[in-house]
């Protein structure tokens, strides 16, 4: 059984997205995986402001960021994630800003070395036409940088999101 972390980016709750998140939780679930979604379009979590903060606080710490916002609800959940999903619809030819903001909030516990070790990752993305091939370059680097493993990405395909999730044990 894995502890399972959502990132849903979405700007609409009942969209696309939710259907391809509930794709992959409902196969994930049958499995036993434990599955933790935050829908960030109803959280405040403010931009990463650089400061070095995390750098100079203790390291291990339940919060790595010297911002106070709802990233401290966030923070324990990713620290015991195994498996880390970002969910999105392709917004201006990329992840919407309401995800990219709270992935580069995760910088603090990966430098403060209060993450958890390595994760495992999903992408699940939706797109109306918009080409969405240079989002797998994005997600198979930012992988790559933290010695990530991903367990595949699914790309408005539902069918591809229950097979994901279906591997998770």
């Amino acid at each position: 059984m894995k502890n399972i972390v959502i990132f849903n980016g979405a700007g609409k709750r009942n969209g696309n997205t939710a259907a391809m998140i509930q794709a992959f939780s409902d196969a994930a679930a049958a499995n036993g995986n434990q599955i933790t979604e935050f829908y960030l379009q109803t959280m405040t979590v403010r931009g990463c402001l650089n400061c070095g903060g995390c750098k100079r606080k203790e390291k291990g710490s339940a919060e790595p960021c010297v911002q106070r916002d709802d990233m401290n609800e966030i923070y324990p959940a990713f620290r015991d994630a195994d498996v880390i999903v970002f969910a999105s619809p392709v917004y201006w030819w990329d992840i919407t800003g309401t995800l990219k903001t709270a992935i580069d909030r995760l910088y603090a516990p990966v430098v403060n070395d209060s993450a958890g070790g390595p994760k495992e990752t999903v992408l699940l993305m939706t797109s109306g036409g918009s080409p969405i091939d240079h989002m797998l370059d994005w997600y198979r680097n930012l992988d790559s940088w933290l010695h990530w493993k991903s367990l595949g990405a699914a790309m408005n395909d539902t069918d591809e999101a229950k097979r994901i999730g279906a591997g998770i044990r």
